[in-house]
């Protein structure tokens, strides 16, 4: 592995050394630095799903070992969702933000703040409304928090922001 490589991994999975692992010690086969580290190479491979994830990890396990163990290879495609969907969503995007600000080295000079509907919701259900933050000189989402069905982006505002640390305006424009 090369100094680079290894150094970014150990900032990387830092940020994320807070983030609570409900799993059962005992039960634990993949730890979450490995779950971690599959999923943003795999992502920044342009994996946007668990199946992607999955695969990406099946293909790509020698070059994970570089990183981390992965003694019991990769997870699953179901195993990624229930390990992703037993961390507390809040605490990653704080591990996450603050991960990015270490990467930039600054945290953006501009960022916008949107609500969308997403049209492809699950089921019969109506669209679920997010709010999302966007570092505009990095081009990446920050953060995103859901909505009531009836109300607007101004409502989730507050509480994205919070989220995200950052100071408000005393005026918005």
């Amino acid at each position: 592995m090369g100094l680079v490589a290894g150094y970014e991994t150990l900032v990387f999975l830092r940020r994320f050394e807070d983030l609570a692992d409900s799993r059962q010690r005992g039960k634990v086969i993949y730890s979450l630095d490995e779950v971690l580290l599959l999923a943003l190479l795999s992502v920044l491979a342009g994996a946007e799903t668990f199946v992607d994830i999955a695969r990406f990890g099946a293909k790509k396990l020698s070059l994970l070992r570089r990183f981390q163990p992965f003694l019991d290879g990769t997870p699953s495609q179901d195993h990624l969702g229930d390990i992703f969907a037993s961390l507390d969503a809040e605490q990653f995007q704080r591990c996450f933000v603050a991960w990015v600000s270490d990467l930039t080295g600054a945290p953006a000079e501009i960022i916008a703040i949107d609500g969308k509907a997403s049209r492809r919701s699950k089921g019969g259900n109506a669209a679920i409304h997010m709010v999302s933050a966007f570092a505009a000189r990095q081009r990446l989402v920050l953060g995103q928090v859901k909505v009531a069905e009836k109300s607007n982006e101004v409502i989730g505002n507050p509480k994205l922001l919070d989220r995200l640390a950052i100071e408000r305006p005393t005026r918005m424009h």
